[in-house]
Parts: C-alpha cells; sequence; structure tokens
C-alpha cells in the first residue's frame, strides 16, 4: 500500500457484506499507516444498509449482530456526508506561503472530503436508485455548504472511466452535479473494467460534448458545441486555461475478471 496523508476506499470492501467480512475490512483499513482513512460503502456492503436489510432480511445470513455492533477504529465513514481533514501542505506549496509556515511545523491545508454509496440500480444489492432519478444527486449533496475538495462515490459519473462491455455505466446527474461543484479529485470504484486515472477540465465546451454524447441536446447542441470548440480554441492562444475547471477523476477498482481477482494497485494522487 503506498503511503499518503488519506487513504481512500471507494467501497465494496467485502464481496456478501456479513458482518464478519465488514469487520475484517474496517480491521485492515484501521491498520493501515495513513492519518486519514475514508471508506463510502459499496453495492456489496449490505450490511452499512438498514433499509435494504429490511426489505431484504435472509441478507443478514442468520447474524443478530448489525452495522452498530462494528468497530470502526480509526476509518472515517461517510454516507451521503462530508468532513474537512487538516493536512500537511506539499512542499511546493510551503515555499509559496512561507509566511504560514512556523518554525519547526508544516504548513497546514484544509481539505473538505464527501462522500456517498449510491448507485444506479441494476440487480438487487445495497444502496440503489432508480436510474432516471435526477433529484438523487442534488439531494445527496445538500449539506454542502461549499464545494468540497475530493467526492468520493461508489459509481463512476458518466462518460468518465464508466466502460462496461460496450455501453457506460455511469450515472448522467452525477456528472452534472460534478460539473456544478467541480471538485479537485473524484474518487470512485464500481465498474472494474474501467480501472485507471483521467484528467479532464469540466468546461463549457466539455459539458456540451457531453450533453451531446447523452443525447440530450440534439442536432442545435451540435451545432453549438462547435462553436464551443472554436471559441475554446481562441481562449487558449491568449490566456491559459483556468485552473480551477480542472478535475481528476479515479476509478480506484482493485480487482477485475470474472472471480474478482486482485489485478490493479492503487492509485496515489497528489493534490
Amino acid at each position: 500500500m503506498p503511503l499518503g496523508d488519506v487513504l481512500i476506499h471507494a467501497g465494496d470492501l467485502t464481496e456478501n457484506g456479513s458482518f464478519e467480512e465488514v469487520q475484517n475490512g474496517l480491521t485492515w483499513l484501521s491498520s493501515q499507516p495513513h492519518k486519514y482513512k475514508i471508506f463510502v460503502a459499496g453495492n456489496h456492503d449490505v450490511l452499512l444498509d438498514d433499509a435494504f436489510l429490511n426489505r431484504y432480511p435472509e441478507r443478514r445470513y442468520g447474524q443478530s449482530q448489525t452495522k452498530k455492533d462494528l468497530d470502526w477504529g480509526s476509518v472515517i465513514y461517510l454516507q451521503d456526508s462530508f468532513i474537512t481533514l487538516e493536512i500537511p501542505a506539499s512542499q511546493q506549496k510551503q515555499e509559496t506561503h512561507t509566511d504560514q509556515v512556523v518554525e519547526g511545523q508544516p504548513s497546514m491545508r484544509s481539505i473538505t472530503i464527501f462522500g456517498s454509496p449510491w448507485t444506479p440500480r441494476y440487480g438487487i444489492s445495497a444502496f440503489q436508485y432508480h436510474p432516471y432519478n435526477s433529484q438523487q444527486w442534488k439531494d445527496a449533496f445538500a449539506s454542502l455548504d461549499e464545494k468540497p475538495h475530493i467526492v468520493v462515490t461508489h459509481g463512476p459519473p458518466h462518460l468518465h472511466l464508466d466502460r462496461r462491455d460496450f455501453h457506460r455505466a455511469g450515472c448522467p446527474y452525477l456528472a452534472e452535479e460534478l460539473h456544478r461543484m467541480r471538485p479537485r479529485l473524484h474518487v470512485f470504484g464500481h465498474i472494474h473494467a474501467s480501472y485507471g486515472r483521467e484528467d479532464v477540465m469540466l468546461d463549457s465546451v466539455q459539458r456540451t460534448y457531453e450533453e451531446v454524447m447523452r443525447g440530450w441536446a440534439g442536432w442545435g447542441g451540435i451545432a453549438w458545441m462547435a462553436i464551443m470548440v472554436l471559441w475554446a480554441k481562441v481562449k487558449y492562444i491568449f490566456r491559459e486555461p483556468n485552473a480551477d475547471k480542472n478535475v481528476t477523476f479515479v476509478n480506484a477498482a482493485v480487482v477485475g475478471g470474472p472471480q474478482n481477482e486482485l489485478q490493479n494497485r492503487p492509485i496515489t494522487i497528489d493534490i
């Protein structure tokens, strides 16, 4: 496991979601040396979804222990919630903000992380919503007073590291909210085949392109996209693109193949 300030697990800590599986996973996460360990549940982690277990009590596997009996250790669990962490600034940031550095102590900075476990309904699993529920992510992000630096969800946004077989499995409504907020980093998993990293500028050109790809824009949108691309090139000639529109997407799925074998390494991001 690579070292770092924050370790993020984007869900599916377990295969079946039994109490023993979840507890073993939390114990392992808590034992890692990172100062902060962030965990968001996935659709396999059924123990953490009370509403799902009420509908499908057989998925308790005859166990009397519930999520209230879990020992979370040092793991921070986010479910449609956020946390603000204090972490050391990078060396480059310290060199450009020397007035904030106390002798003998590193400069500190605040990072807000939002986490949510929900994915569009597919089969019978935990933390799912109707694929056409356009209100889902508006409600999920309602607790935020300002945009987060990092968003962690179990599932991907549409068109970003979400390809499964011959179609895109990501949520377009999640993608819309990300365009609105533009976090610095979005971490997710769920779609094992699309493991990797993608750096994207979420500007008006990208938004128009995505609306065209979803069939939301029609022919007028295609023409408008051509105009926006031309305008973006003109802006690029005269000034640098806005850095605050750059978003890094990470699909952190570490398993793959028909048997969910461990195939991929954790991804390290420096922000």
